[in-house]
């Protein structure tokens, strides 16, 4: 892989925080550290990471300044839409009061207790991007934002209403690179060419997606649609997926348990570098969300790029003491 080429990939994971990793022990020095020390470390690693919490609840500006503070410079984060920007339906106490109190009196509810995205009036979702936008400007402002991302909801189908939304995002958040990835097949592959133009004329950026080949699981469909690329590798658990479509309910780690092989990942090093010529950027982003898979993988896949990757974390005793906590 050319030397410019390798470049244009950068590899990180989803959520520096998981639970899972850091009660893993295998990735950080300590499993006691102070929500600073962790990014900083981290940072250390890597130069990119997806947020997910944001999807859960929007960030607070207080924490999003701090992100930016203690990451160095070239650093970047992806920031996952909040809930309701994305056709899900948003856990009742992650509401902000602003958006609560546009609801009707008695809001429809889901059988989880989540309130119904149906529920939401027009402008309550004009005032969520609002907020969002709010939350992510310190990100964006120093540089370091990388994509927005969009993970439509699996009931989200290819239909004119879902369309001209998409459309409407660039308006909605100006100047920012937006990447869409979508979770039900009327997308892909049913509609896959339309998808893909539609994409292209709204300039939004189509996600990469390796998951689990089950019936129901959206294909691997290399494409560009923008001067940015992404992937994001999910792991290739079918059990998981599949316990989630019989109805059960299993828990994050249980969907996303799977550690890719270096053979898998060497399979996937030819389209990545495809990517990375066609595309100004490429990123890499790892779901596999279950121990420190998403850190071992993205180390490999580094090592596989050609790209320099870290050596075996420091003993905590080399870290400034007052990062930890």
């Amino acid at each position: 892989m050319r030397a410019s080429a390798r470049d244009a990939v950068r590899v990180g994971i989803c959520s520096w925080a998981d639970p899972a990793l850091i009660e893993s022990g295998g990735f950080y020095p300590q499993k006691s550290m102070s929500a600073e020390a962790r990014l900083r470390f981290y940072a250390s690693v890597f130069d990119c990471v997806e947020v997910n919490s944001s999807y859960y609840a929007i960030p607070d500006v207080k924490n999003t300044l701090r992100w930016v503070e203690r990451t160095p410079p070239g650093f970047v984060f992806h920031v996952k839409a909040y809930s309701l920007m994305t056709g899900h339906h948003p856990k009742a106490e992650s509401v902000p009061a602003e958006l609560q109190t546009l609801l009707p009196r008695s809001p429809r509810r889901t059988r989880r207790g989540e309130i119904e995205a149906s529920s939401f009036p027009p402008e309550a979702l004009d005032a969520t991007f609002a907020l969002f936008s709010r939350a992510v400007a310190p990100i964006a402002g120093a540089g370091k934002l990388g994509y927005v991302l969009f993970q439509f909801a699996p009931w989200v189908r290819f239909e004119p209403a879902r369309l001209e939304y998409l459309a409407s995002l660039p308006a909605r958040l100006p100047g920012w690179t937006i990447a869409v990835e979508f979770r039900h097949r009327s997308w892909f592959p049913d509609h896959a060419a339309d998808t893909l133009e539609a994409l292209r004329e709204a300039r939004l950026t189509h996600v990469i997606v390796d998951g689990p080949a089950t019936v129901s699981a959206i294909p691997r469909v290399t494409a560009t649609t923008m001067r940015t690329a992404v992937y994001r590798l999910h792991g290739r658990n079918a059990e998981g997926w599949l316990r989630q479509l019989r109805g059960e309910e299993p828990a994050v780690r249980e969907k996303y348990d799977y550690l890719y092989s270096e053979d898998e990942l060497r399979g996937l090093v030819p389209e990545v570098e495809e990517m990375a010529a066609e595309a100004e950027q490429v990123f890499v982003s790892f779901n596999n969300n279950n121990r420190d898979y998403p850190v071992r993988n993205a180390l490999m896949l580094k090592r596989l790029l050609g790209q320099p990757a870290a050596a075996p974390p420091p003993r905590a005793d080399s870290l400034p003491g007052d990062l930890f906590a």
